[in-house]
């Protein structure tokens, strides 16, 4: 069923069943476990007289750092090859960026994953590609300082125009100058490794992480379009007292070719938020227990491009700016706030939202376009509480700033509720 804009119109439900009372508004208005060494980055000598150089106990930015330099140039690309990449808690690791360098590929050739514990970021403006197939771990004290954009997977290659960069067939690389690709799927298999990040990544550009399996528990934040990719799984978990944040200053895409698993709600700043579209992308219904706020469209589709279904047993609320598109609905109570138009095809709600009014679910009272006054509370019954065509006041603003306040250090606040100290990374 589709919630239209149209002016005077309050739209009847259908094909919808209950444990309870319905109530239907549509108003105008990790597989790796981190290591603690130091960090461990070794050449693999791949890149012959252009292989790369590591100066330890260099000033970067004002601080000390470990500095990658060297590797080879080819117009604005500048690759480098490593036999292990690791970066120890507290270490602060940069990649060089010659002046004329638009991207920096990296790849791991050697057999272990990655554990990034500390710091990683570029001396200057350049994207980073960092390709390991064996896995990469961000552990809790990870942060990353990235002016340009930031894509890591487990794939095989990175595609450069007709030739690709392999860190499994590295002597098949072909060094060329035209821009890497972040079309990582056809080069991620069952067999590639995984994702795991527990801290606080964030790219001024895009982000990117794509693996078999995404294991999500700090947060992952870009000031252009966040891009979360699983071949199998993308597993998104908070705790009460470190949230999941999801954050894109354009588009947000979350795909899990086999499953999209979000249960985030233990944290009140815990969120997925989106300055442009956002999607759940995924070949079964996607499970999306969060708060979810769009400054574009929200959708859940499947891989073909169709509309997809929602389950969520505990508590979703839907925030979208623009049209919000879902198949069939099976869970908790819902709420979706739309200022554009609402497609629902149909729906089971089996039970009210647990836990605290306005903040896991809405208590509200609606008055409709014909003067009928409606109690919503979706604590105390099943609810279905659909809004289209709502004024963009009432769905209110986008509790993350854009462009958001990148904080590069361990004193962090949130900027959800900037009054309280946290120790988490909020943008």
């Amino acid at each position: 069923m589709t919630f239209a804009t149209a002016p005077q119109q309050i739209a009847a439900l259908s094909q919808l069943s209950a444990v309870g009372t319905v109530t239907a508004i549509a108003l105008l208005a990790p597989a790796v476990a981190p290591i603690s060494a130091q960090a461990q980055i070794t050449p693999d000598g791949m890149l012959g007289s252009e292989s790369s150089t590591v100066t330890e106990g260099a000033i970067v930015q004002g601080d000390l750092a470990d500095l990658i330099e060297g590797g080879a140039i080819r117009g604005g690309n500048l690759f480098h090859s490593f036999l292990e990449f690791n970066v120890g808690e507290g270490q602060r690791v940069y990649f060089a960026n010659p002046a004329t360098i638009e991207n920096i590929l990296s790849r791991v050739t050697g057999g272990d994953p990655s554990n990034i514990l500390g710091t990683l970021g570029v001396d200057g403006p350049a994207n980073l590609f960092f390709l390991n197939p064996n896995g990469i771990v961000f552990g809790p004290e990870a942060t990353l300082d990235i002016t340009g954009s930031f894509h890591a997977s487990t794939a095989d290659a990175i595609a450069i125009g007709e030739g690709v960069y392999s860190a499994t067939n590295p002597e098949q690389s072909s060094l060329l100058t035209v821009d890497p690709s972040i079309a990582f799927t056809n080069y991620l298999s069952d067999e590639s490794g995984d994702i795991t990040n527990q801290g606080q990544l964030a790219a001024q550009g895009d982000l990117t992480l794509a693996a078999n399996n995404l294991d999500l528990q700090g947060q992952v934040e870009a000031g252009g379009e966040l891009t979360l990719l699983g071949i199998d799984t993308v597993q998104i978990r908070d705790t009460a007292d470190v949230p999941f944040v999801g954050f894109a200053g354009s588009d947000l895409l979350v795909q899990g070719n086999e499953q999209v698993d979000i249960v985030a709600l233990s944290h009140p700043d815990s969120g997925l938020y989106s300055y442009g579209d956002m999607v759940l992308r995924s070949a079964n219904p996607a499970g999306g227990d969060a708060h979810y706020f769009s400054g574009g469209s929200f959708r859940v589709e499947t891989l073909n491009g169709e509309v997809g279904d929602l389950y969520s047993p505990i508590d979703p609320i839907i925030r979208s700016q623009g049209d919000v598109e879902i198949g069939f609905y099976s869970g908790a109570s819902l709420h979706i706030l739309a200022g554009g138009s609402v497609s629902l095809n149909s729906g089971g709600i089996i039970a009210p939202d647990p836990g605290v009014a306005g903040v896991d679910f809405l208590q509200e009272t609606i008055t409709l376009s014909d003067g009928t006054v409606i109690q919503i509370d979706g604590g105390a019954q099943p609810t279905l509480d659909v809004r289209a065509g709502v004024d963009p006041a009432v769905i209110g603003a986008i509790p993350v700033p854009n462009p958001p306040v990148f904080f590069r250090r361990s004193v962090y606040k949130s900027a959800i509720n900037p009054q309280v100290p946290t120790s988490m990374w909020l943008l």
